[in-house]
């Protein structure tokens, strides 16, 4: 099974690995990217009834805003230099 025909759920963690072991800007958004388009499928899903552990999330300042609106949390604030 491969990244992508993971479930989402699952997908969350194994991108959250592939983060923090790539140490390259441009690795990092495209891993992020992903990242978000997995949690967009949660939303649509309706079935996300679980908020993911924290090795299965990016840091706070990757991860996608529709992630902290869904859980109702607060977003980080915004570090000086990382561009949204």
């Amino acid at each position: 099974m491969t990244r992508t025909t993971l479930p989402p759920e699952k997908r969350l963690g194994v991108l959250a690995m592939e983060f923090r072991g790539a140490r390259d800007e441009t690795a990092r958004r495209r891993i992020a990217d992903s990242y978000s388009l997995a949690v967009e499928q949660l939303i649509k899903s309706r079935k996300w009834p679980e908020i993911p552990p924290l090795e299965d999330q990016l840091p706070d300042e990757w991860m996608p805003t529709a992630f902290f609106e869904y859980w109702s949390l607060r977003p980080p604030t915004p570090r000086a230099g990382r561009k949204g």
